[in-house]
């Protein structure tokens, strides 16, 4: 009797159908209410606009973090300390409606944020898709375990563990080139990865 152990793996290929866009906030100012009134008002400019997007039915949810202060401090060449108060925050939403990504990017970069997105599958997809992989990646290991038994001149009699591996990838994030140059966004909808990876032992009769 022989123990073999292998691994086995499925994977799906699907349109993203989430994008979170990420919002920053950061103003400095020499003069600490200055940065914070300033901070405030884009601040609150952005959490409407995403609020908006929630009411609208384009987005799924939306988030505000609160606002943060603090104090930058360097020293230039000829030994002169400078100081000034930085502000931060960010406004978060998650677009349901990918049409609105591009319109909505420039949008809140043309306000004065720093926007990042992230792609996603809704949890409804990928619970379903995972769930219909993981057949194919426990069959990817049992085709492995036959062709090792097969070599042995045996076959499998039987399965002894099997354990599932790591989750497969995450969100996949971008930063278009229009939200730091100004031009207009190009976005394009990435496709997102659903895969399963399980480890069988199998037992040789």
């Amino acid at each position: 009797m022989t123990v073999i152990t292998t691994v086995g793996t499925a994977e799906r290929h699907l349109p993203a159908e989430r994008a979170t866009l990420v919002a920053r906030v950061s103003v400095s100012d020499a003069d600490r209410a200055t940065a914070i009134a300033a901070a405030t008002a884009l601040h609150n400019r952005l959490a409407a606009r995403a609020g908006e997007l929630h009411a609208a039915g384009d987005a799924t949810w939306h988030h505000a973090s609160a606002l943060s202060t603090g104090v930058h401090q360097w020293v230039d060449n000829d030994g002169s300390l400078h100081r000034e108060h930085v502000t931060t925050s960010s406004v978060q939403v998650k677009l349901s409606n990918l049409d609105r990504v591009a319109d909505t990017v420039e949008q809140l970069s043309a306000m004065g944020a720093s926007v990042h997105a992230s792609w996603a599958l809704s949890e409804v997809t990928r619970t379903r898709v995972t769930r219909e992989i993981r057949a194919a990646a426990v069959s990817d290991a049992r085709v492995e375990a036959d062709d090792f038994a097969s070599a042995l001149g045996t076959t499998i009699a039987r399965v002894v563990t099997l354990r599932a591996g790591e989750a497969g990838p995450g969100p996949v994030g971008l930063r278009s080139a229009a939200m730091a140059s100004g031009e207009s966004a190009e976005v394009s909808i990435p496709d997102i990865t659903v895969r399963v990876e399980v480890t069988a032992e199998f037992e040789t009769s």
